[in-house]
């Protein structure tokens, strides 16, 4: 288990060994990780987060290519 998982749409529903890891980016894109609401359309929250975590840009039409993985 990673350090923190975010659900995208219910940020509330957040696990890992620190769940709360993510708030302060959560929060400075306008998301209240405290708060049940849910976001409707939480792709472009969900590359911003990523975008800060990683600081590498991510848009949308990252989407749209061969995605690479590996499984251990």
């Amino acid at each position: 288990m990673s350090d923190a998982d975010v659900n995208p749409r219910f940020p509330l529903d957040r696990q890992g060994a620190d769940p709360d890891r993510l708030n302060r980016h959560l929060r400075e894109l306008g998301i209240d990780p405290a708060i049940e609401d849910s976001i409707d359309n939480p792709v472009p929250a969900t590359l911003a987060l990523a975008t800060r975590v990683t600081g590498v840009m991510i848009t949308p039409q990252h989407l749209h290519r061969p995605v690479l993985g590996a499984c251990f």
